[in-house]
C-alpha cells in the first residue's frame, strides 16, 4: 500500500521546488492559463525536463506540485505589501493614504510577473472544495490583520460603522485582485493612478451631492 503523501512538508524553507526553478517556471507558464483540473501535467513534466517518477517522489502528484508552487508565489506577494500593512496597522495612521500604500505594493508584485496575478486571479475562480484544501495549508492570517486595521479605522471614524469589517475587506480583496481590469496597458504609472483613484473612491464615493 502506498504511503501518504505529507503535503505540509512542501511548505516553508524545505520546499523542493526552490531546487527546481525550470519546474517552478513551467507550472506557473500552465497553471497561469488554465483551472487546476484542466492544466495539463505532462506539458508541464515536458518543458521542465522533470520525470513522472521524480515528480510524485518529491510533490506526491499535480496538488503537490500545485501547492508548492503556491506557497512560493503567496511568500513572495505578500512581501511586497503585509509589512506595510503590519508596520500601518500598529502605527494607527492614516487609514486611506495607508491603503494607498498598500495597494502599491500589490501593484508592484503584480508588475514583477504577469504570469503570477494572473495565476491568482484563477485561483478566485476554483471551486469552494479546491479553494478550502489549498488555504486549509496556509498559514498567513492576512484577512484577520486586514480586518483589524479595518476596525481601528472605524473605532477613529475613518469608515462608517454600518459596514462590517469583514465586508469592507473582502470588497477591497476583490478590488485589488481585479485592478489590472480597470487599465489598458500595464504602465506603472498608470497602475498606481488607477488604485489611487480607487481608493480616492472608496474614501469620497461617486455621489456629486
Amino acid at each position: 500500500m502506498r504511503k501518504r503523501f505529507d503535503y505540509t512538508a512542501l511548505m516553508g524553507e524545505g520546499n523542493p521546488l526552490l531546487r527546481y526553478p525550470r519546474l517552478l517556471e513551467a507550472a506557473i507558464d500552465e497553471f497561469s492559463k488554465k483551472k487546476f483540473e484542466e492544466a495539463s501535467l505532462n506539458d508541464i513534466l515536458k518543458n521542465s525536463g522533470i520525470s513522472k517518477g521524480s515528480l510524485y517522489h518529491h510533490f506526491g502528484g499535480k496538488f503537490g506540485l500545485y501547492l508548492a508552487m503556491m506557497d512560493i508565489i503567496v511568500k513572495k506577494k505578500l512581501s511586497y505589501f503585509y509589512p506595510v500593512m503590519r508596520q500601518k496597522a500598529d502605527s494607527g495612521s492614516d487609514f486611506f493614504s495607508s491603503l494607498k500604500e498598500i495597494m502599491k505594493g500589490t501593484m508592484d508584485f503584480m508588475l514583477t510577473d504577469k504570469r503570477l496575478h494572473h495565476l491568482l486571479n484563477i485561483v478566485l475562480e476554483e471551486n469552494d472544495e479546491f479553494r478550502n484544501r489549498l488555504y486549509g495549508f496556509f498559514p498567513y492570517d492576512y484577512t484577520r490583520h486586514f480586518s483589524e486595521f479595518i476596525c481601528q479605522a472605524v473605532e477613529s471614524g475613518q469608515i462608517d460603522s454600518r459596514y462590517p469589517p469583514e465586508f469592507v475587506a473582502k470588497v477591497l480583496e476583490i478590488m485589488f485582485s481585479n485592478i489590472h481590469k480597470l487599465i489598458s496597458k500595464g504602465d506603472p504609472e498608470d497602475l498606481i493612478k488607477t488604485a489611487n483613484q480607487v481608493v480616492d473612491m472608496i474614501q469620497y464615493g461617486i455621489s456629486g451631492k
